[in-house]
């Protein structure tokens, strides 16, 4: 079994923490869904810390926050979207950006896609599954993601940027 820094599980945990964190506050001044607040921490676990803590922060932040906190749902099975979601937003960035050194903001760009059509597979699946208007609900969820979507592919990689200068800063103390 493979260990890890306490740096990155620290960061980790700091991450998870504030997922769990921003949709309460995003819901609670009515800006929930629209501007997808628990895919900042997530998507920022993928480009901060090592790949398999990141991959538990994106996996298991909906879950938990659907269990303490109701959002997002069991059912209709959202949580269950978007841990599927939180997969790919930790995931791809590990890859992309820290394994093979590609530049932010088109790993950004790739992921918020990446993102995007795992939201319209695991929306096709639930839909047929439970019987719903399957088109409908993909282009009312990929209109409702628009403002989230667009500020992370603006604001994130130069916040992402600054991020990974002041913990690398701290890695070596």
């Amino acid at each position: 079994m493979k260990s890890y820094s306490s740096f990155d599980l620290l960061i980790g945990g700091l991450l998870m923490a504030l997922a769990l964190v921003f949709p309460v506050v995003f819901h609670a001044i009515g800006l929930g869904g629209a501007f997808l607040p628990m895919f900042y921490p997530i998507l920022a676990a993928g480009f901060l810390i090592v790949l398999p803590a990141a991959v538990v922060v994106g996996i298991l932040s909906p879950l938990v926050s659907a269990v303490l906190t109701g959002m997002p749902p069991f059912y209709p099975p959202v949580a269950f979207m978007m841990m599927f979601e939180g997969l790919f937003l930790a995931l791809v960035p590990g890859i992309l950006y820290r394994r093979f050194k590609w530049n932010i903001w088109l790993s950004v760009l790739i992921t918020m896609l990446v993102e995007r059509m795992v939201m319209l597979i695991a929306i096709y699946i639930i839909t047929k599954w439970m019987e719903f208007p399957t088109k409908m609900i993909s282009i009312a969820a990929l209109v409702k993601g628009i403002p989230g979507t667009l500020i992370i592919i603006i604001l994130m990689p130069p916040l992402l940027k600054k991020l990974d200068n002041i913990l690398s800063t701290y890695k070596k103390i």
